[in-house]
């Protein structure tokens, strides 16, 4: 048995440990948009849990494959190198999520830019890529190891991941260029669309690097594998950007109101979750230890409401001055 296995077993181990951290990612981004857009329209909320479902079923594979290589088939090298069932994990759902959110992300900017022939153009880049990805998955079914992908898969795998990636910067250019000269005179309409333009540019410049360096990876060091430890988070970076999106619509802002308490000094914190307002109950003066904290969660939509409590203890009741603060730092 070789004594240095890291350039075989590394990639595949390493990318089902990042896979596991973005699936940790998107659970929390589906349990936020659940909370806080329960009224979405039915193809918001398809897309959304669609395309959960398919990166759930992704890590579960991944994780099948993990443990049939380094678990049941401990110390047997040849299975290092063997795909197992990469082939469907990868190259097909990553391409299925990919070409989902592209495919949205071409109805957005078609309905931003009031122009068919612009949507049609992102979506059938978007369905090329797609299929290449698909076609990339058949080929690596039908090959099974990872050293012989790149020389018989070639064709298929660059046009997947150089398309993915050009659709991608494509993507990102148009929203920002539409959303930054879009006519508004209002400030905070303008401050709302400048943070969305760095979502969309930030976001989908992060999926067209994923692209590209499993692309270089790829075709520069084909025998190594390296590329199979970016190719197994490729889906998951679209959909967490995806909810990303969709989760900004949402804002946190606190409310902080303090009042005297001869007692102890015990701050209760009460966190509720709402819609477009903001509340707190006012009692005592200012400079007192006893402060009540409500934070409402604004949306642009849809009302919450799920109320969360906490409550801490401070040790030093002489010195507490609190006042009312303003918004906090959106989500």
């Amino acid at each position: 048995m070789p004594t240095d296995l890291a350039a075989v077993a590394g990639p595949v181990l390493l990318g089902s440990l990042f896979n596991w951290g973005l699936y940790g990612v998107l659970c929390v981004q589906v349990y936020l948009y659940h909370l806080a857009f329960p009224h979405d329209g039915w193809g918001a909320k398809a897309l959304v849990y669609g395309v959960f479902a398919l990166d759930s079923a992704q890590t579960c594979i991944v994780t099948g494959d993990v443990f049939t290589t380094y678990a049941r088939h401990y110390g047997d090298v040849a299975e290092l190198w063997m795909q197992h069932n990469e082939w469907l994990a990868v190259p097909v759902f990553s391409s299925l999520v990919s070409c989902t959110v592209q495919m949205y992300y071409a109805y957005r900017i078609g309905h931003l830019a009031r122009s068919k022939a612009l949507r049609l153009g992102i979506s059938l880049l978007a369905l090329l890529q797609g299929v290449a990805g698909i076609a990339t998955g058949v080929q690596s079914a039908i090959i099974r190891t990872f050293e012989e992908l790149e020389a018989k898969a070639h064709s298929a795998t660059i046009l997947w991941l150089a398309g993915s990636a050009a659709c991608d910067v494509l993507i990102a250019g148009t929203m920002a260029w539409l959303l930054l000269h879009k006519d508004t005179r209002s400030a905070a309409t303008r401050a709302r669309i400048t943070r969305l333009v760095h979502i969309v540019v930030e976001t989908g410049s992060l999926t067209a690097a994923g692209a590209v360096l499993v692309l270089v990876l790829y075709v520069a060091l084909p025998a190594r594998a390296y590329y199979a430890a970016v190719g197994a988070v490729l889906g998951k970076l679209y959909s967490n950007a995806l909810l990303v999106l969709f989760n900004s619509r949402m804002r946190v802002a606190p409310v902080v109101v303090a009042a005297r308490d001869e007692g102890s000094a015990r701050v209760r914190a009460k966190a509720a979750l709402g819609f477009g307002r903001r509340s707190a109950s006012r009692s005592g003066d200012l400079g007192g230890v006893h402060v009540e904290e409500q934070v409402w969660v604004h949306t642009d939509e849809i009302q919450m409401d799920h109320p969360i409590e906490t409550r801490v203890d401070l040790e030093s009741p002489k010195d507490a001055d609190l006042e009312s603060t303003g918004a906090a730092p959106s989500m």
